[in-house]
């Protein structure tokens, strides 16, 4: 057969492909032998040759296929020629420089008498075999990228139907790629809402619909082909083409079943007792704030109690905190079993319990206060072959239209319980307009009285509560605290005569007479010693501090520190030796004289510690405004920072802003070795409470 030449070999040259001709003296099933290929000039430009016709023997043709490829070309050709008919194959050629092509063929076959002819075109598949590679490996690549990410990963087309899933998809929704592919994903992918457990729309269907991103519901659960839940956070969003057609939706989403359970614990913790499970105070405000607005606005009546277990602390110092623990947990669960769904009961404090009885007038609220009051005297407690009865002091407050806040409403509640107590306890009080002005005026007058005479009866008390370093060997150092000796030879706390002296403007008094107090004590310590030992003492030995609370009304007292100047002279105290502690409320409130008086102190060697640190909303904005050296952070935060997550963040963040401005950080109401071991951990620099000291009587005498 001739090779076609002049109009046609320029079609096919123009259109880069030649005529592949192939004669054969012998095929058989097994086998082709004794061939010549006929190449025309386009032909050899194939094969990395000049461009010129020429015979080649099939067996040189089969040298320059590659060698993964000839027994493949040969058993397509020869089983063409035996079915004479067509072949559509590719193979790879090796040209004399050693570059490799891709070629591809198609054309036909016949055979006679024992002999074959193959006839068809030839051309070079190098790029566009090139391009398919690389489109599989880039979509390998997008396999495996897609398959090691750590979130679930589904495609859809774009009718919402399942294409593709990565292996965490395929583990998250127990639905195997094989078995999903096509199918719709909202079966896939079925999400219900975590709370109603109501179906959730398909996201999927969503995206394609409105052609944009779509975020789900936080509180999203999907249900798995095995019907377990799982809570996720996905989103979904449109494939696009290169044009702009829109392709189909990818979802991603991953399990976030362990951080929404941490989450919703830290919301429990942040707003209950852990030891009852009971509403904490907090809470329970926030209750009464939303009672007190359905009274105002709907014209609602609730009641709110507030319960003193009376002689509770017996039961404490008999059995310890733990026997008090377990009264608690036992009695609280009592009292639930007596309220109504709707009621409310709430620990306030250690042994102070709250009601909120909602849509309850005044008669039927004192009857369900001396039910509980009956139910709390009836209570027998055995601990270790003890037995205990309770009493419970109750006060009821109403909560309608007229009432004026949420403070004054437990303030009332509060008030009508210390009258029940002071009654007699073991009873229930409803409170009077008229119940608090009167305690509060019949309780700071008698108080005036008792300060006047405590003055001058020498019956002030000062004690000593250690402050430890917890990372060095450091100085030691005390706070100093005040108490009142009562005629009956009890210790008053400073809670019960602060209020008054506050009111009625004795407070200065109180804080000069421990000045001086401290500073005798001071000089009295010193000249106890013999001189040889006051010398080394003061040569090679950090003086001993002592930390004295000062009032707001002191920090304004444009006299004060002419006064502690003149103790120390008076006594020959090192102001070294005085730390000064004042609250954050009252260095804010008094702010300009208080950071003149600080200054004036601390250039002198006075050091100044903030106490309650936390406990205001403007902490770190006002911190750079005081001249301090010792950070004491707020009890509040100290108290169960092992199991509240929010106050141990809070407590380290003190510590750290603390220590960039060079203070060093107190932690307050350390009361057991855990604590002690979490605050060492955080970096703290000192602890104050019962883990590392107790208090013990610094003087007994007077000053």
């Amino acid at each position: 057969m001739n090779i076609p030449g002049g109009r046609n070999e320029q079609a096919l040259r123009a259109a880069r492909m030649a005529v592949w001709h192939a004669t054969f003296e012998r095929c058989t099933p097994k086998a082709v032998e004794r061939g010549t290929v006929h190449w025309s000039p386009g032909g050899a430009a194939l094969l990395g040759v000049p461009r010129r016709a020429f015979d080649q023997p099939f067996e040189q043709f089969l040298d320059i296929v590659h060698p993964e490829d000839r027994a493949a070309v040969a058993a397509i050709l020869r089983e063409a020629l035996e079915a004479r008919g067509t072949y559509d194959f590719e193979y790879r050629v090796v040209w004399p420089d050693r570059s490799v092509h891709w070629l591809a063929a198609r054309g036909t076959a016949s055979r006679s008498r024992g002999s074959g002819e193959a006839l068809g075109i030839v051309w070079d598949a190098t790029g566009q075999k090139l391009q398919e590679l690389h489109n599989h490996q880039q979509r390998e690549l997008a396999e495996i990228t897609l398959g090691s990410i750590g979130d679930a990963v589904v495609t859809t087309d774009v009718k919402g139907r399942t294409r593709y899933l990565n292996r965490v998809a395929e583990h998250l929704t127990g639905w195997p790629l094989e078995q999903a592919r096509g199918v719709d994903v909202g079966a896939v992918l079925q999400l219900v809402d975590e709370v109603t457990g109501e179906p959730a729309d398909n996201v999927a269907q969503r995206c394609l619909r409105q052609r944009q991103l779509i975020a789900v519901s936080p509180r999203s659960q999907l249900v798995t082909h095995d019907e377990r839940r799982v809570a996720v956070e996905l989103s979904a969003a449109p494939i696009w083409s290169r044009d702009g057609e829109l392709l189909g939706a990818v979802l991603v989403f991953r399990d976030i079943s362990h951080e929404r359970k941490l989450a919703q614990q830290i919301s429990w913790y942040a707003s209950h007792d852990t030891l009852t499970g009971l509403i904490n105070r907090r809470e329970f405000e926030d209750a009464v704030a939303r009672a007190l607005h359905t009274a105002r606005h709907e014209n609602h009546v609730h009641a709110l109690l507030y319960i003193d277990l009376d002689q509770f602390h017996i039961v404490n110092d008999t059995c310890g905190h733990a026997g008090g623990d377990v009264l608690l947990q036992l009695l609280t669960r009592m009292l639930l079993t007596h309220l109504r769904d709707s009621d409310l009961l709430a620990r306030l404090g250690g042994d102070e319990l709250g009601v909120l009885l909602p849509h309850c007038p005044p008669e039927r609220a004192m009857l369900l206060a001396d039910m509980l009051r009956r139910a709390i005297r009836d209570f027998d407690f055995t601990w270790e072959d003890k037995q205990f009865q309770l009493g419970a002091s109750i006060g009821v407050a109403v909560i309608d239209a007229d009432s004026k806040s949420t403070t004054d409403l437990l303030t009332a509640a509060d008030q009508a319980c210390a009258l029940a107590k002071e009654q007699g306890r073991n009873r229930i009080h409803l409170y009077q307009e008229s119940d608090l002005m009167l305690a509060q005026r019949r309780g700071e007058m008698q108080w005036i009285g008792r300060l006047k005479e405590a003055f001058e009866q020498h019956a002030f008390r000062l004690y000593a509560l250690p402050i430890v370093s917890l990372h060095e060997p450091a100085e030691t150092h005390e706070e100093v605290l005040v108490r009142l000796l009562d005629p009956d030879g009890e210790l008053v706390p400073p809670g019960d005569f602060i209020p008054a002296a506050e009111r009625y403007d004795m407070m200065v008094s109180i804080d000069r007479w421990v000045i001086r107090a401290v500073c005798r004590h001071v000089k009295t310590l010193r000249d106890s010693l013999p001189l040889e030992a006051d010398f080394v003492a003061s040569r090679h030995r950090t003086p001993a501090r002592y930390s004295i609370n000062l009032s707001g009304m002191s920090l304004s007292d444009d006299h004060l520190h002419d006064y502690i100047v003149d103790q120390f002279v008076q006594n020959e105290v090192a102001p070294e030796q005085i730390c000064f502690e004042v609250t954050e409320t009252a260095a804010i409130t008094h702010l300009p004289k208080a950071q003149a008086f600080m200054a004036r102190l601390r250039a002198m060697g006075c050091r100044f510690s903030l106490d309650d640190f936390g406990a205001g909303l403007s902490s770190f904005a006002y911190l750079k405004a005081l001249p301090v050296d010792y950070l004491k952070i707020d009890g509040m935060f100290i108290r169960d920072i092992r199991s509240n997550a929010i106050n141990c963040a809070l407590v380290k963040a003190i510590n750290e802003v603390g220590h960039v401005m060079g203070i060093r950080t107190v932690a307050e109401y350390v009361e057991d070795d855990e604590t002690l071991t979490l605050i060492r951990t955080l970096g703290v620099d000192y602890a104050q409470g019962h883990a590392v000291g107790e208090l013990r009587p610094l003087m007994a005498g007077s000053a």
